[in-house]
């Protein structure tokens, strides 16, 4: 292996492991949302809860993204 072949799987491997820390991230930002609508009756949690969702879709949705393409 080469210098540059070892340098780009260390590159995709931890492009990786960085949008798996991204995408459980995503799953306690949902988890919080989840406890603060306990607590707090507001009138915009629907938007809030879709826009959470969206954002754990999209974490998720780039990770396999990722091991697709790299």
């Amino acid at each position: 292996m080469t210098a540059t072949e070892l340098s780009l799987l260390f590159l995709k491997t931890f492009t990786i492991i960085g949008f798996t820390v991204y995408a459980i991230f995503a799953a306690v930002i949902v988890r919080q949302e989840q406890l603060m609508a306990n607590v707090l009756e507001e009138s915009f949690e629907p938007v809030l809860r879709t826009l959470v969702i969206i954002h754990l879709l999209v974490a998720l949705g780039l990770l396999v993204l990722a091991f697709i393409l790299l």
